[in-house]
């Protein structure tokens, strides 16, 4: 039975070659990710900002306040993760969203629940139903739904939705951000966030507007609390 399996492996690597979830180069001896993109992809490590979960000599926080109560990202949104995300969204390649949902679900494990945090339900930032639609998924629900399934803990889907159509965030300023993402999201499901803590998932959190936002909106109709994990986060050059 080893045999046989190993032979179905060689043969599914023939028809369907593995390729680097970042920039699509094809892989070889079970690398994760290519020889360029494992040298060029930042790791986000200690000491970090308790609130947006950047270095603390990156962090954009200041004295702004958040509805959630904390964020983490595994990544810097640079060189080959910027590349990653771009690919996972716009390139039509859900399946970099494995890559990147398993690095959020460790970092999860690692600052919230051996924290003792705990963590009740998963959910992603939703996207407006056309663009979904146009796209064919939403990828931070796919980011949630690998994070969830890593973490054995359940995924709630059309709880959180996006109503209303806005102007894309990466074209605004910080001050637009924050009035282009007022009051576009509602939670149709009460009943199954109501006093639970809620872990929401998202790609890349910039000024963390999008966050701030939905857990504003998630604790309006009655969860505990709120705690984010995004697969990377932008920094200010």
């Amino acid at each position: 039975m080893g045999l046989l399996k190993q032979l179905q492996a060689c043969l599914l690597d023939l028809v369907f070659p593995s390729r680097c979830p970042l920039c699509g180069d094809l892989l070889y001896d079970h690398q994760s990710l290519c020889r360029q993109c494992a040298h060029d992809v930042e790791f986000i490590c200690h000491p970090i900002c308790r609130q947006c979960g950047r270095p603390l000599g990156s962090c954009h926080c200041g004295e702004a306040t958040y509805a959630f109560t904390r964020n983490v990202s595994p990544l810097l949104y640079t060189n080959a993760a910027r590349r990653g995300i771009h690919r996972m969204k716009f390139r039509n390649s859900p399946s970099s969203c494995a890559y990147f949902g398993k690095l959020m679900a460790l970092a999860v494990r690692t600052e919230y629940l051996d924290a003792g945090i705990p963590i009740d339900c998963v959910m992603g930032v939703p996207m407006y139903s056309e663009d979904e639609r146009r796209r064919g998924y939403n990828q931070a629900n796919l980011l949630a739904k690998t994070v969830a399934s890593e973490l054995r803990l359940p995924y709630l889907s059309r709880v959180l939705i996006k109503y209303q159509k806005n102007q894309r965030q990466h074209t605004l300023s910080y001050a637009e951000r924050q009035k282009n993402i007022k009051n576009v999201f509602c939670v149709v499901h009460t009943e199954k966030i109501d006093g639970k803590t809620v872990l929401l998932c998202d790609d890349v959190t910039t000024s963390g507007g999008t966050l701030n936002e939905c857990a504003r909106i998630l604790l309006e109709a009655g969860a505990r609390e709120v705690y984010c994990v995004t697969a990377t986060a932008a920094v200010k050059s």
